[in-house]
C-alpha cells in the first residue's frame, strides 16, 4: 500500500487514540536497523506463494476463536487452508497444536509460543510502532529471517501494507497476495477480550476504553477492505 492512500486513515487513528506519530518512525527505523542483514525478497515470495488462489483463514484472538477452529478443523471445506495467526491467537494454535502458517505480530503475545511458531516454520512479520520499541529492540535480533511492517512510511525492507491491530493488519496483507478467499475467524468486536490476547490472561475479559476503540477501528478498517476489493469474504459467527 501507498502511504498516501494510508496517510489519511492513520491520521484519523491518530486523533483518535493520541498516537505519537515520530514515535512511530522511530520504531520503524529501529526495525528497519535490526533487519538490514535479512533478505526480504524470498520471505515475500514466500508469503505470495502461500496465499494466491488459496483460502486463508485469519484467526484474531477474540473469545470466539476456540469454538471458530473447532468448526474449521472438522469442516472437509478447509483441508487446504492456509493459516494465520494475529499475535496472542498463536498461543491457541500452539495449545491445540495445529500448524500456523502465518504469524503477523506486534510481539504482544505469548513470545515463547511466537518462536516455537517460527521454529516450526510459520512466516513471521512484526509489527513496529511507538509503544513496542523495547520489545522490538529485546526480540528481533533473535527471531531469525521475518518481515517487518509499519504504519507509517515504509523502508526499503520495513513494509506499509495497511491496517491497524494485528488481525485487521492481517486481512490487508493477505488482501494484497491475490488469495482466492479470507475467511476470517475470532474477529469479535464488542466489549469483552479473548484470553489469548494478552499474555497471563486465563479467562476472557472486559475492554478497557482504548480497547474498545482499537477494536472499532478494526472493525472500521476490515469494513473498508472488505468493501473496496473484489476477494470474497466470510466471517464465522
Amino acid at each position: 500500500m501507498r502511504w498516501e492512500e494510508w496517510k489519511p486513515f492513520y491520521l484519523d487513528i491518530v486523533d483518535r487514540l493520541g498516537l505519537d506519530i515520530q514515535a512511530d518512525r522511530m520504531a520503524t527505523t529501529l526495525l528497519t536497523n535490526l533487519l538490514e542483514n535479512i533478505d526480504s525478497e524470498p520471505l515475500l515470495r514466500n508469503l505470495k506463494e502461500l496465499v494466491a488462489g488459496r483460502t486463508v483463514i485469519v484467526c484474531g484472538a477474540g473469545p470466539s476463536l476456540e469454538r471458530h477452529l473447532e468448526i474449521i478443523t472438522e469442516s472437509k471445506e478447509f483441508n487446504n487452508a492456509v493459516y494465520v495467526a494475529a499475535d496472542g491467537a498463536i498461543s491457541a494454535f500452539v495449545n491445540l497444536g495445529l500448524h500456523c502458517d502465518i504469524i503477523v505480530t506486534d510481539l504482544d503475545g505469548r513470545m515463547e509460543h511466537i518462536r516455537e511458531a517460527i521454529e516450526q516454520g510459520t512466516l513471521a512479520i512484526v509489527h513496529a510502532h511507538g509503544d513496542n520499541m523495547e520489545t522490538v529492540r529485546a526480540s528481533v535480533s533473535s527471531l531469525g529471517k521475518i518481515l517487518g511492517s509499519t504504519q507509517v512510511e515504509p523502508t526499503d525492507n520495513v513494509f506499509l501494507w495497511g491496517g491497524f491491530t494485528d488481525g485487521d493488519r492481517a486481512c490487508y496483507i493477505i488482501a494484497q497476495n491475490a488469495p482466492r478467499r479470507i475467511v476470517l475467524a475470532g474477529m469479535d468486536f464488542g466489549t469483552t477480550v479473548g484470553k489469548w490476547s494478552k499474555p497471563n490472561h486465563e479467562r476472557k475479559f472486559h475492554a478497557s476504553k482504548r480497547k474498545r476503540i482499537k477494536l472499532q477501528i478494526a472493525e472500521e478498517l476490515l469494513t473498508h477492505l472488505m468493501s473496496s476489493s473484489r476477494i470474497e469474504y466470510h466471517v464465522l459467527s
